[in-house]
């Protein structure tokens, strides 16, 4: 590339450069809301999408894996990116415990793509993986290796030192277990430095382990509060052998909202939720649910708030409709954050 060009583009990165690091451990932690989205009705995402920004939520996340019912998330992130201007935006989880689920060093060029065509609102969001069979099998159909449960760990850890490195200036090189670089380019640098945030979706404790060593947040999912509690606990104990603040890593709770007008209304909707995934009312899944009325469900929400969580990512029931979407925004969050409710006109949530 001429060189005019490539000191213009150093001008404009600098001039929209996004500082990603923690702040202080004493600040006081706001809680989030994030929305979980699916699916491949095109017109219905991005309508969706604008709803969820123009109503205030904090962040927008998109599948990403070899489902049927998902396109490839990455792609998807980039349309993400340029529909919306204000929301932090990342794939729900992404992989990297396999070279054919992303290599790190095509991942690290992607969330740098991203968090460019984003201008610096890129959450990149790891996971290890589950444990069922379902998912086991979906990748074996496609004769892609599903390592055991350490190994997915040691990959996803090591991935993380092979992106972050990447996303510096100069060569790298690096022998790791299980890939080396020698002289590898990344660049161009992330808008955001020194790079976007680094979320690591686990469970297990040797999973906390890591995530306590790597990550800048930590997401769990369909945990009851008392359940989130205790594996943030444990979290906690390995923050501080690793000389780390609680603060220093954000804990979000990844759950389903089942939310009607009133407790009856509520009810309903739950009956319709439980049908829709073959499982009974008592299933632990709905223990988990934010289920109910607004007040109900701002109680609930404020029992994972008391129990560590500092980021909600919400699943409505309703999804691809709006009408929970738009319904906790006037009813739910106000409360959440000490505002008056807002009036609403139009639909109310079936």
């Amino acid at each position: 590339m001429p060189a005019g060009l490539r000191s213009s583009g150093s001008r404009y990165r600098a001039r929209i450069r996004v500082d990603s690091r923690p702040g202080p451990s004493n600040a006081r932690l706001v809680l989030t809301l994030g929305v979980q989205t699916w699916g491949t009705d095109l017109a219905a995402l991005q309508h969706y999408w604008a709803a969820a920004e123009a109503l205030g939520y904090d962040r927008v996340v998109y599948g990403d894996g070899l489902w049927p019912w998902t396109y490839d998330g990455w792609t998807m992130l980039g349309v993400l990116a340029a529909q919306t201007r204000h929301v932090r935006i990342g794939p729900a989880v992404t992989y990297a415990v396999d070279p054919s689920s992303h290599h790190p060093s095509w991942l690290a060029k992607r969330a740098t793509t991203v968090d460019h065509l984003s201008n610096g609102r890129l959450d990149l969001r790891l996971c290890i993986g589950a444990e069922d069979k379902a998912t086991r099998e979906i990748w074996e159909s496609h004769g892609i290796p599903y390592p055991p449960h350490a190994e997915r760990v040691a990959r996803v850890e090591e991935a993380v030192d092979v992106i972050r490195a990447l996303w510096q200036d100069g060569p790298v090189d690096r022998r790791g277990r299980f890939s080396n670089l020698s002289g590898a380019l990344g660049g161009p640098p992330p808008v955001q430095r020194p790079g976007p945030p680094v979320w690591i979706a686990a469970m297990s404790e040797h999973a906390l382990a890591m995530v306590a060593r790597q990550a800048d947040g930590w997401e769990a999912s369909y945990l009851p509060p008392g359940g989130f509690a205790e594996r943030w606990q444990r979290l906690r104990r390995l923050l501080a052998a690793e000389r780390r603040a609680p603060d220093s890593v954000r804990r979000s709770i990844e759950v389903d909202v089942v939310l009607g007008r009133s407790p009856a209304d509520a009810g309903r909707a739950l009956g319709r939720f439980c049908a829709a995934r073959g499982i009974h009312s008592h299933h632990a899944l709905v223990a988990t649910a934010l289920a109910g009325d607004a007040t109900a469900v701002a109680e609930a929400a404020r029992a994972y708030e008391a129990a560590g969580a500092t980021d909600l990512l919400l699943g409505f029931a309703d999804f691809p409709a709006t009408g929970m979407l738009e319904a906790f925004a006037a009813t739910v969050t106000p409360a959440l954050r000490g505002e008056p409710a807002v009036r609403r006109r139009g639909a109310a949530p079936p």
